[in-house]
């Protein structure tokens, strides 16, 4: 299977967000420029995107509150900023540009950037949607009404960044072709298709959900945060390749911000800006650390295999948000209370990952498959149980363990049938097992460590010992309904079938989500997606009374699909 193909499905399985929605993709500029040397070429392409989306259903009670002031103090305010079916949750522009130049095919750069402007967060948020600070977070910013400059760059805008900024370069050394990069670029490892935490190429670049739920449709190239860094391959036999990369920066996964249609919780944002418990949220830590993850791998190709065999090794630092209490305060004569909370990034001690693949047709499938073993792999930790004033040495609190995990995926593609004239069809089974942990366990918010020993807790808030999950699309496809005019129907579900993963954004038990759509490729140049995308929830109202409680890796979206 080519390597293209399986990053774009990575795509697809973050575009799930609940949606019915239009979006409309065109190629508005590609074009070649003569340079007037035939060993030189220049090509540069344009592509916009727009898209439209809006709720489905009013905000569940549960989480929006009602009459009586019940609600989710945690999230409904970035749930009711679209409250009622019918609101507009996005209105966005993207454009994509790409320029690429090559001298004699193997030197050459490429810069890459994207913008974009979303109608739908315009204004900040008003009347008696305003974010008050009533609940534990405010996500919209200090002031209650209007966002902070980051909620505003990266979901309001206009914005903008850029992605590629790379020079390469390739030459022999005595028999062995050897190619080098240098600069912001991406670099994927392994076979799986869907999971970004289950597989080789797991932490190997920081992923943009926000981006993937925001943009339906977007390319995985911008989905994936590409990083200063140092890569190579060599051929050194015709069936053996190796590869390396130096990392020169690092930066965090990007999750959603409070105060937003998918804000994960309220207050919550990298950025910082709102306010939890009624403190400022701070990020905590160096959240731009210094270089220094790397790896290296070897993909074998034996004629006897009829396949290729890979083994890696790397050694990286996490990327993914732990929230903390910065600060304390005391009630007399017993009570304890947050007075300040925040993101932290400040524990710099790298995992170590040791990883096979193979991939190989069988049967007429592109099979693919991922093992790997990871130590100090860092654990999901219970949220702001953790006490981490200026100058705490993580390695106090930051839960650790020995993790296997991976991935078993397959691809097949069938011709023409009284239904359809051809249809590719894609499944993949993702793993996890923690072997034990090692560091930290006070503070794992694992079954049998810090979870409580009730019902609601041990199937819906607690990590377990190990985790299965599965996704499948199906995309039948129709030539020539209209001329110039392909349409194609993908079907996509993503779900956890046992556990809650031990490390942070895995599979949860009940927990998915689902799609269903038709897309139109137009002159292969353009293309419009109508999609029906929803959330799988398995959740509990509060028994409190002040909330909803759920095994979701990210948010409490059950109530959130778009029509």
């Amino acid at each position: 299977m080519k390597k293209a193909s399986r990053y774009r499905a990575v795509g697809g399985s973050l575009l799930v967000a609940p949606v019915l929605m239009l979006c409309a993709t065109g190629q508005a500029n590609a074009f070649s420029i003569d340079l007037g040397n035939p060993d030189m070429s220049l090509r540069w392409d344009n592509t916009v995107r727009y898209n439209l989306g809006f709720r489905a259903q009013d905000c569940d009670e549960d989480i929006c509150g009602n009459d009586l002031g019940r609600g989710d103090v945690t999230a409904y305010q970035s749930d009711r900023k679209f409250a009622d079916a019918g609101d507009v949750v996005t209105n966005r522009v993207d454009i994509l540009t790409e320029m690429d130049f090559v001298y004699k095919g193997r030197h050459g750069a490429r810069v890459s950037a994207s913008g974009w402007y979303d109608q739908a967060y315009d204004g900040g948020i008003e009347g008696d949607r305003a974010l008050d600070a009533s609940g534990v977070g405010n996500g919209a910013g200090r002031d209650g009404d209007s966002y902070s400059r980051y909620t505003d760059r990266w979901n309001n805008g206009p914005s903008g960044e850029i992605l590629d900024a790379f020079v390469f370069t390739g030459f022999d050394i005595g028999s062995v072709p050897v190619d080098f990069k240098l600069g912001q670029h991406n670099v994927y490892w392994g076979e799986s298709l869907f999971s970004f935490v289950n597989g080789v190429s797991y932490q190997q670049g920081p992923v943009d959900i926000r981006k993937a739920l925001a943009t339906p449709g977007t390319e995985a190239k911008e989905l994936f945060k590409p990083l200063d860094q140092i890569s190579m391959i060599a051929q050194l036999q015709p069936d053996l390749t190796v590869a390396a990369q130096y990392l020169l920066e690092w930066k965090p996964m990007l999750i959603p911000d409070g105060g937003t249609y998918f804000g994960a919780a309220d207050g919550v944002s990298l950025g910082g800006g709102g306010t939890v418990f009624g403190a400022p949220l701070e990020v905590t830590g160096d959240p731009k650390k210094e270089h220094g993850d790397w790896g290296v791998s070897a993909r074998w190709s034996p004629q006897w295999l009829d396949g290729t065999l890979g083994f890696y090794y790397r050694e990286y630092t996490n990327r993914f948000p732990q929230l903390v209490t910065t600060s304390i305060g005391f009630i007399p004569p017993a009570t304890v209370f947050p007075t300040g909370t925040g993101i932290d990034f400040s524990s710099d001690k790298r995992e170590k990952l040791y990883g096979v693949s193979l991939s190989k047709q069988v049967w007429g499938i592109s099979w693919g498959t991922d093992i790997t073993y990871r130590e100090d792999a860092v654990l999901a930790t219970t949220p702001f149980a953790n006490f981490v004033s200026e100058g705490t040495d993580p390695d106090t609190w930051v839960p650790r363990g020995k993790l296997w995990s991976g991935v078993f995926n397959g691809v097949a593609y069938f011709s023409q049938t009284p239904l359809y004239d051809s249809a590719s069809l894609t499944g993949e089974v993702s793993y996890s097992y923690l072997d034990k942990v090692t560091e930290n366990e006070q503070n794992y918010n694992g079954k049998g460590y810090n979870c409580a020993n009730d019902r609601i807790a041990t199937e819906i808030a607690c990590q377990t010992r190990d985790a299965v999950g599965a996704s499948l699309l199906f995309r039948p496809t129709w030539y020539q309904v209209m001329p110039g005019i392909d349409v194609s129907m993908p079907l996509f579900v993503d779900v956890g079938l046992h556990g809650n993963s031990p490390v942070m954004f895995g599979s949860n038990e009940g927990q998915g989500s689902w799609s269903v759509g038709v897309s139109a490729d137009i002159y292969a140049r353009y293309s419009v997606d109508l999609k029906y995308n929803g959330f799988i929830a398995k959740h509990s109202d509060d028994e409190l009374g002040v909330g909803s409680r759920s095994n979701a890796a990210l948010g409490k979206y059950w109530d959130r699909d778009w029509v």
